[in-house]
């Protein structure tokens, strides 16, 4: 086994700035703002590492389950149609806490979540559906998201249930490469909060948007960390175009020139 191969995302600006890619046992944190559509970065890269035989998991905390299906159509990525080939489950907080019955058998609930049992109740989801589906295959988490972790159980909790987390994945590092993609709108929460996110991410991207005066929204992208020893911090400008396939859109990554 090699620990230090990295994984591409299929995205180039960004393997070029990881060095190739992803590392072993990743976190991956993006930024983003009120206005902004930084989040669908999240979601295509889970369906980019799910095409490239990664069996994924989403963390759902932020919207009844059958709307997260709507949100990672928008970049082409078919939730169904990778439940009913077995290569994604959803781990649906939100429907649980707010007894949301489950739509389909892929959607699986926690009973009663709370702060002292959320962790190992998790935990017990990964070893009895999780990692029987997933088989060898590697596994990617999307958390959507972690301001709906914080609404649902505060700022300090989330934080203890986060170092849990990185703790759980130190200890199945060996055993499981587990990659993990954290979204987080900054606007919802403290800024000791989004210090706390990127000390514990090994990638960080960040992104700004704001409205032209003819109400175009104008986003920057800008690649604040990564691990590998010849990493410079770069920005980009990033847009969002319909593909005209239904409801999918293309990313697009354009880089600025210093000065801008």
């Amino acid at each position: 086994m090699d620990f230090f191969a990295t994984l591409p995302l299929d995205i180039e600006v960004l393997d070029k700035a990881l060095g190739g890619g992803l590392e072993r046992c990743s976190i991956i944190s993006i930024l983003y703002d009120a206005f902004s559509l930084g989040w669908a970065l999240g979601f295509e890269m889970f369906k980019n590492l799910v095409n490239r035989d990664s069996f994924g998991v989403i963390h759902n905390y932020s919207l009844p389950a059958i709307k997260v299906l709507s949100r990672a159509s928008f970049v082409g990525l078919n939730l169904q149609r990778l439940a009913t080939n077995n290569n994604v489950k959803i781990i649906d907080i939100f429907g649980s806490k707010y007894s949301i019955p489950p739509f389909a058998d892929y959607v699986i609930q926690v009973e009663n979540p709370t702060e002292e049992t959320l962790t190992p109740k998790i935990e017990h989801v990964y070893e009895t559906e999780v990692y029987p589906t997933a088989g060898n295959r590697r596994i990617v988490k999307l958390v959507y998201t972690l301001d709906g972790v914080v609404t649902m159980f505060g700022e300090h909790v989330t934080i203890k249930l986060l170092n849990a987390e990185v703790a759980y994945l130190a200890k199945m590092y060996n055993r499981k490469n587990i990659i993990t993609i954290f979204l987080l709108n900054t606007d919802v929460v403290s800024k000791r909060f989004v210090a706390w996110v990127s000390s514990i991410s090994d990638t960080l991207i960040a992104f700004t948007s704001n409205l032209s005066r003819d109400g175009e929204l104008v986003e920057k992208m800008t690649i604040l960390k990564a691990l590998t020893p010849e990493f410079e911090p770069m920005s980009y400008e990033f847009k969002v175009k319909s593909t005209g396939e239904g409801s999918s859109h293309s990313l697009t990554f354009t880089k600025k020139s210093k000065g801008h």
